[in-house]
């Protein structure tokens, strides 16, 4: 089979293009399927690549010994963007895992590093969700500090309760049942990918990559794959209890979320056939 892969523009919609069929699949978190249900369309993940955030939450130093442990987080201005962003459900989740309930705390809009720094630096927030690496910027330039890392399999479950699905690939539903064998190649591809990546060292694995994709520094590039690589320990499956988990957190936020069925959000048949085949 032949694939395209499109970097999508921003002033054209992916939801659009799945629903015309300009493309058969989109990568992104895997909530973007259960707000899709609940604006009447119908898509699903055909295989989870992430189980984890993949973020760091980062307390300003200048507080950070105000903030201990997620039941502190009460009364907390945190940057975490926009409010439907998987940062803004990210912020969210702690929250609630602290015992406080969403409206604890302050979501600020996100307006760029060099802004969420200054922010940090001159007390009007107290905390960033920040994805791989910026974390490490925020260290660097010594107004933060790591409270929660997100980006490993047992911390995500240490703060969350539970894993927590994340990159996806996700197509519409009628798409799936009339080109099954797209959907089914699309598993193969992605399971076969994440077993290498969970076989192989960060060195090993940097070795195969283009220039074209890491850049020309190689070893900026291999210190992101170190923090990247932990967010893909998984063999491709939607975990049922953290994709529920998810959507619960998701619609104490929006409560249009909750009437959904989650069952057609996600399927795991075709990366369970590309397991077995893979035996």
């Amino acid at each position: 089979m032949q694939v395209t892969v499109m970097n999508i523009r921003d002033d054209v919609s992916s939801t659009d293009m799945l629903s015309d069929g300009r493309v058969d699949a989109v990568m992104a978190y895997y909530h973007h399927t259960i707000v899709a249900q609940s604006e009447g369309r119908d898509e699903e993940a055909i295989v989870t690549l992430g189980v984890t955030p993949g973020v760091k939450v980062m307390v300003a130093n200048t507080v950070k010994e105000k903030f201990k442990a997620l039941s502190d987080l009460k009364g907390s201005r945190i940057i975490t963007g926009g409010a439907g962003s998987s940062k803004t459900t990210v912020a969210n989740y702690l929250v609630i895992a602290g015992g406080n309930r969403i409206s604890d705390y302050t979501r600020l809009g996100a307006d760029g590093k060099d802004a969420n720094v200054e922010a940090l630096r001159n007390g009007s927030a107290d905390f960033v969700v920040a994805p791989t690496p910026d974390g490490s910027f925020y260290e660097s330039q010594g107004v933060a500090t790591v409270f929660a890392d997100l980006t490993s399999v047992e911390a995500t479950q240490k703060y969350l309760g539970t894993l927590f699905p994340s990159s996806a690939v996700y197509m519409d539903s009628r798409r799936v049942k009339a080109h099954p064998e797209i959907a089914q190649f699309l598993a193969a591809a992605f399971v076969r990918t994440l077993s290498y990546i969970n076989a192989h060292t960060p060195e090993e694995i940097a070795a195969v990559i283009p220039d074209a994709i890491s850049g020309k520094d190689r070893n900026a590039y291999l210190n992101i794959l170190k923090e990247e690589i932990p967010m893909f320990a998984t063999d491709g499956r939607t975990p049922a209890a953290a994709a529920e988990k998810e959507w619960r957190v998701l619609s104490e936020f929006n409560p249009a979320l909750k009437p959904i069925d989650l069952s057609r959000t996600f399927t795991n048949e075709f990366v369970d056939r590309a397991l077995r085949r893979s035996r």
